[in-house]
Order: structure tokens, then C-alpha cells, then sequence
């Protein structure tokens, strides 16, 4: 039986004494979209602050399985989890605003994945066009869709195996929302596996391979993405009559 790339088992934490996750388990196998949905409070966001070191965690283990080999990412220093294959896009803060378009590009390079710096830049600039004629404006003029365009650019700069995305849709327009979701699914169909936190529950989980209801930091619910965004008790209870 084929590990999943990334596996989270019994992950518990929080906050100083305040505990928002009780056991998340998660399994996320290569190439696929994996969705954490809930409600406000679930503890979606946390995981992937945990992942990165900045929620504290008391218990469980989030280990990458990469070129046969396990690797601890609790253990990994949060700017060295780029070299063990995982990106991540914040909900915010995640350009740098007074650079330019090309040295946050520039930022985001890793010089492990083995490829060039300048090759990757040019893929950037043709996969987001938008970005090509303002590469030497401060990114901190860009329109909220340009940001997230930016800051997906700025993650897929170093390769990643797995990218983490926090809220990704959080504060776009709605027409944008769509547009968004359709570049989750080409950049999942080049090869890049994905977990995303989303409030937009009902349209990430169309999209997705599979997908985990969260619920007072507990595992409530999971199935197949589809499946999830269709079922009328999950639909009721969770995500509103929308």
C-alpha cells in the first residue's frame, strides 16, 4: 500500500494554555487535493500553524514521505521545510510588500530543487501573465487577485512536493473566487499535491480528491471531496443553506 505523501496523526495544540486541536489525523496521498472544512473556531488554521511552528503543539506527529524516507516535519525548522518539499501560502502576510514582484519571486527560489532560478521565473511570469508588465513594482501595489497570484508564484518557486494554503479565496472578489479554484486545479494537474483550509467549503470540495469536516478539533466527518460538498446532513449542519 502506497504512504501517503503527508501524514498528520493525533495532532494536538494550540495557543498557550488555550487547546484548539484533540487528535487531527489527516492523510494526504501525492498528487491529490486534500480539503479541511468546519466551522469558524474548528481549528482548520491551526494545523497549518502547527505545521510551521507557530501554534504550539502538546501531541501527534506530521511526518513528508519523500524518496522512500519519513521525514519529521514537527522536527523542521519552519524555513528549512522548503527543503523537504512543503510550500505554503498564509491567509495573510504572505507577500513582501515593499519588494518587487521579481524579488519576491526571487525569495521564494530554492536553490535544491536543481532547477534555475531563471527558468522558474519565466514559468512564473507565463503562468500569471497579469504579473509580467508590473515584475518591477512593489508588491505591495498589487490588486488583491494579484497577490494571491503572486504569493502562489512566490511558493511554487521552490519546487514544493505538498503545498499548504490557508484560506486562499479569503478577501477575493467573488468573480475571482472561481478563478482561483480553477489554478488550484492546474497547478494540482502539474504534479504539485495540496491541502488547503477553506471557508469556501462547498466549492473546495468539488474540487478536491478528498476532504476532512473538522469540528472542535476533532475529526468529524471525511469522504470524498464530492461526495462531502453533496451531502445534505454535512451541507445542513456545516456549510449553511447557501
Amino acid at each position: 500500500m502506497t504512504k501517503p505523501l503527508l501524514t498528520i496523526s493525533g495532532l494536538e495544540g494550540g495557543y498557550g494554555d488555550i487547546k484548539i486541536l484533540n487528535g487531527v489525523n489527516i492523510e494526504v496521498p501525492a498528487k491529490s487535493i486534500v480539503t479541511i472544512v468546519g466551522p469558524n473556531g474548528a481549528g482548520k488554521s491551526t494545523i497549518m500553524k502547527a505545521i510551521y511552528g507557530i501554534a504550539n503543539v502538546t501531541a501527534g506527529s506530521v511526518t513528508i514521505h519523500k524518496d522512500g524516507v519519513d521525514h519529521d516535519v514537527l522536527a523542521t525548522k519552519p524555513y528549512n521545510l522548503s527543503k523537504i518539499g512543503i510550500g505554503y501560502v498564509p491567509q495573510i502576510e504572505n507577500i513582501f510588500s515593499a519588494m518587487t514582484i521579481d524579488e519576491n519571486l526571487d525569495v521564494g527560489f530554492l536553490p535544491e530543487s536543481g532547477k534555475p532560478l531563471g527558468e522558474l521565473k519565466e514559468s512564473m511570469y507565463a503562468r500569471y501573465p497579469d504579473l509580467v508588465s508590473r515584475k518591477k513594482d512593489r508588491a505591495g501595489q498589487l490588486s488583491g487577485g494579484q497577490r494571491q497570484m503572486l504569493a502562489l508564484a512566490r511558493a511554487l518557486m521552490s519546487a514544493p512536493d505538498v503545498l499548504l494554503l490557508d484560506e486562499p479565496s479569503a478577501g477575493l472578489a467573488p468573480a475571482l473566487v472561481d478563478q482561483l479554484f480553477d489554478e488550484l486545479v492546474r497547478i494540482n494537474e502539474s504534479g504539485v499535491t495540496i491541502l488547503m483550509v477553506e471557508q469556501n467549503a462547498r466549492r473546495a470540495l468539488e474540487i478536491s480528491t478528498y476532504g476532512y469536516v473538522l469540528d472542535m478539533g476533532r475529526n468529524r466527518h471525511e469522504g470524498a471531496g464530492k461526495s462531502l460538498a453533496s451531502d445534505p446532513e454535512i451541507v445542513g449542519i456545516y456549510f449553511g443553506k447557501r
